[in-house]
């Protein structure tokens, strides 16, 4: 290996072993559970292939897993929200398999 690659690759898996390593956000950062009956930005159907999903931080969103769904509203604070299993916030028995979520930050509430 070049000695100009090991630099990067070093920093990388160094990265890589902290974030793995690192204790779960809590729930406050990622959001909270909302009623079934309030309106939602979007529904997420989840199914035996669904790997991931993405959502907007400051949506709510309805997660429709077979005949069960649940409702969350994810949070807009300033702290990144790492991705995160979506069983973390499912009911219990909601999901049979890891569901990644990747919150990304809603463009509305940016500071230009």
């Amino acid at each position: 290996m070049k000695t100009a690659l090991i630099l990067p690759v070093l920093l990388a898996s160094t990265l890589a072993a902290g974030v793995a390593g690192a204790a779960p956000q809590p729930l406050e950062v990622i959001g909270s559970s909302a009623p079934q009956q309030s309106p939602v930005d979007r529904v997420i159907v989840v199914n035996d292939t669904t790997r991931y999903v993405n959502v907007t931080g400051g949506s709510t969103v309805r997660f429709v897993v077979g005949d069960r769904s649940f409702t969350w509203n994810f949070q807009t604070g300033t702290e990144e929200v790492i991705p995160f299993d979506l069983q973390r916030i499912a009911p219990e028995g909601t999901l049979n398999h890891k569901v990644t979520t990747y919150v990304s930050t809603n463009p509305l509430y940016l500071n230009n």
